[in-house]
């Protein structure tokens, strides 16, 4: 789990929504939000169906990626997010599965993403 230092804004920052510069920034900002907004509400639920608070995540992720993400952004953020998941899971002792329900959901766009580089770049031979 990454740390951001106490000793500059950059905590504040990710807490008020400001976009993750990377990978690190962004498991912490899922964190802190998971930490923060989800656990008070559990209430022992095995699933988690708060709309609202599934689209502050997708937000994060949408402000990370950036208009043209590239191959490094996308993995990036799979990487942040799959060990955010493990880390929530270790920590706080709960299933966070939409976690990984985002990291799938950006497989066909990441999938595109790879044929058009195919296309412009040649496919490894």
């Amino acid at each position: 789990m990454p740390y951001i230092s106490r000793n500059n804004d950059r905590r504040e920052k990710l807490r008020n929504g400001e976009p993750a510069l990377t990978a690190g920034e962004l498991n912490y900002q899922i964190f802190y939000f998971v930490k923060h907004n989800y656990i008070p509400f559990l209430d022992r639920c095995a699933g988690i169906k708060n709309n609202h608070k599934n689209e502050e995540i997708e937000n994060f992720i949408i402000q990370f990626l950036g208009e043209k993400p590239n191959y490094q952004r996308y993995n990036d953020m799979t990487g942040a997010l799959i060990r955010c998941y493990k880390e929530i899971q270790r920590r706080l002792d709960i299933e966070f599965n939409y976690l990984l329900d985002i990291c799938d959901s950006y497989d066909k766009q990441i999938a595109d993403y790879e044929d058009l580089k195919i296309n412009e770049n040649g496919d490894v031979e």
